[in-house]
């Protein structure tokens, strides 16, 4: 993760439109500056210094969810998220300084090492009944904010010790989806790993790369580096695909060792016995497991160890959710379509769990089914999983 600045890579897009089809911004507007394209010529324009920074040119950039889906498609292998981001690092004409204060704030809590004390502060906030403020980050806020602290180490729970692995916790996993971490620290243990959690954990850096704030990332980068370079590992897990797709692009030998959850016991799950289900679940695959750090593992044939759940998947081509980060605080509208063209299928069907393996996705579709009225849980794959396992 470097901030080598060089905009002649603009020049390798051949303007052929392929990306046209799989980009949201695109399909909701039809106008050619909210295409990847697009963006690419006004950044290619401005690099070269034949159009001015303006506001409007500024708004197209900065209306990237930054899903990639067009990167998947590019015969000519374009750059196009590092372009996006070197031009917000450039010019700071992001949307986050339109967040409330109270939203700034938080976000940068969830980053440092304070998630501590803003767990304890959520807990405060609920409980005094500040989260019934007309506040756009209430909307994401589960129920109830865990008080559960994580211990630094939990051995393995069979007798056949596998190894030795390191969880990344992830900034929103750790405050706002808690009970996923707990569950993948069970199934580990099960599977024959002891589990390391380090308490020295910073945010992966996505939130300050995608905003452009590359010297902010690069810092949590190297803090991350220095906290898992333990040559003991045998992996370094993660749970959230947004971090896993931002550590895997680590310059750093870290980056060889981050493995999602599910590709890592997909080849464990055989020597478990898992409790059938009567249920319906509809699988959701995130942006980045797609696009950026795509996932090894057939997730529908991890669930399958579950007899009787019914599992079905959203086609192949479903576009972004509108979650992307903290995207669904800075461009509700555009999020809030998005969501709710993400689960518009399900309103056809009685669907008992949506499954998805990234937290920010699980957030804004649970808050979706929530304002539609459906009585859906959002869980990560995993905690179903574990869930049913049979001890």
């Amino acid at each position: 993760m470097t901030n080598q600045i060089n905009y002649t890579d603009t020049d390798l897009c051949v303007k052929c439109g392929l990306c046209l089809p799989q980009c949201p911004t695109y399909n909701l507007t039809k106008n050619e500056n909210e295409s990847p394209r697009g963006r690419l010529a006004l950044i290619q324009g401005w690099s070269e210094d034949h159009l001015e920074l303006t506001n409007t040119l500024s708004e197209h950039i900065d209306n990237c969810l930054t899903c990639r889906a067009c990167e998947q498609m590019c015969p000519a292998k374009v750059p196009y998220a590092r372009l996006i981001n070197d031009f917000r690092g450039d010019t700071n004409t992001t949307e986050h300084n339109k967040l409330s204060l109270l939203e700034r704030s938080f976000i940068s809590r969830l980053k440092g090492q304070y998630r501590k004390s803003l767990n304890f502060f959520l807990r405060f906030y609920q409980k005094v009944g500040l989260s019934k403020l007309p506040l756009q980050l209430n909307t994401y806020l589960p129920a109830k904010i865990s008080s559960n602290q994580f211990n630094e180490t939990y051995p393995t729970l069979v007798a056949e010790r596998r190894g030795h692995v390191a969880l990344f916790t992830g900034c929103a996993t750790e405050v706002l989806d808690s009970k996923t971490l707990e569950d993948t620290v069970f199934l580990l243990q099960h599977c024959g790993f002891d589990v390391s959690i380090p308490p020295n954990q910073y945010c992966c850096g996505a939130i300050d790369l995608h905003a452009g704030n590359h010297q902010q990332a690069l810092k949590l980068a190297q803090n991350n580096q220095n906290t898992f370079d333990n040559t003991h590992y045998d992996a370094v897990i993660t749970v959230a695909s947004g971090c896993g797709s931002t550590l895997a692009e680590y310059d750093h030998a870290l980056s060889k060792k981050v493995v999602d959850i599910s590709d890592f016991i997909a080849p464990y799950l055989s020597t478990l016995t898992f409790k059938p289900l009567k249920a319906s679940a509809w699988l959701h695959t995130p942006c980045t497991l797609k696009n950026v750090h795509p996932s090894t593992t057939d997730i529908t044939e991890l669930l399958a160890n579950i007899n009787e759940l019914n599992i079905r998947s959203f086609e192949p081509n479903q576009m972004c959710c509108g979650a992307a980060g903290s995207y669904m605080l800075t461009h509700k509208e555009t999020a809030t379509t998005l969501r709710d063209q993400t689960i518009a299928p399900l309103k056809d069907h009685t669907i008992d769990y949506l499954l998805t393996s990234n937290v920010g996705c699980a957030l804004h579709i649970r808050s979706g089914l929530k304002q539609a009225g459906l009585n859906t849980t959002t869980l990560h794959p995993v905690s179903l999983l574990a869930q049913q396992l049979k001890v």
